[in-house]
């Protein structure tokens, strides 16, 4: 059954009432090519693009709130440069219309671009289950393994908290330019406190941060040297596979070389 809410609230308790039996749909441009290829038969289905509070923006205290429906397209016009390269690398602007960050989120691909920014801004986000609330949790907690995630069955993501004050900058490898999967992609990001946030996508189960990179970086002052520590440093904290877009071996060593680019060309030399 298709069930369309046209608030949150209404939302909510659908998703509460009917937990597991039931598929949130948020931009439909992941779950729809599934559908029509057979690999995904849901029960029931929550059609959540008619909720009129989904595209809202909100900006206080250096923090921008994104509500669940906030599109891709949206996003290309943010002032965080990170998340606003993620989005416009999807699809072209039919996809970017429709696709949502919280359905990236969702989707838990290990490719997922616009998860790969948000683990380096350190972002936050909400989770929401109607009768209890919301819980804030960091995007870091929220993947678990391949296509598991710290979503509970009752509840909706229902907001995403990025940081606007961070200086972030966002790359990838494709071997057809936007429209492909990435075959590696990273993300760096820095607060005016200049704690830094790596994070990669397509070379692990699901995206990944680099702790041990991160907290190099923290450690000293920016310099080539340093860079290049972080740039092999970040190489032993990834974990890909060989598939038929790219060796594990190039996986690994684009880990390294979208590093050094990004830290040198958006944080050393001041291109921001």
């Amino acid at each position: 059954m298709l069930y369309q809410p046209q608030i949150l609230e209404e939302a909510l308790t659908l998703k509460a009432d009917l937990g597991g039996d039931v598929d949130a749909l948020a931009g439909g441009t992941d779950l729809l090519v599934a559908l029509s290829r057979g690999q995904w038969r849901p029960k029931n289905v929550l059609d959540l693009s008619r909720v009129v509070e989904r595209s809202e923006i909100r900006k206080a205290d250096s923090r921008f709130s994104l509500a669940h429906g906030v599109t891709h397209a949206q996003l290309t016009r943010l002032p965080v440069r990170a998340l606003a390269e993620a989005a416009l690398s999807i699809g072209g602007p039919q996809i970017r219309n429709r696709g949502t960050l919280a359905g990236n989120l969702g989707t838990a691909s290990p490719a997922g671009d616009g998860c790969v920014a948000l683990l380096a801004l350190h972002a936050e986000m909400e989770l929401t289950r109607a009768g209890r609330g919301s819980r804030r949790l960091p995007v870091r907690d929220f993947f678990l393994d391949y296509r598991r995630t710290e979503l509970r069955p009752e509840e909706l993501i229902t907001r995403v908290v990025v940081p606007a004050d961070w200086t972030s900058a966002w790359h990838k490898i494709g071997k057809r330019g936007s429209v492909n999967i990435s075959v590696v992609c990273a993300a760096v990001a820095r607060s005016p406190q200049g704690r830094f946030g790596v994070a990669f996508g397509s070379v692990g189960p699901y995206p990944l941060t680099a702790p041990k990179t991160e907290a190099l970086l923290n450690a000293a002052a920016l310099t080539p040297e340093l860079i290049d520590e972080a740039a092999a440093m970040a190489q032993t904290e990834v974990s890909p596979i060989s598939d038929h877009r790219a060796s594990a071996a190039y996986r690994r060593a684009m880990c390294g070389t979208l590093l050094r680019r990004l830290l040198t060309e958006h944080f050393l030399n001041g291109r921001d």
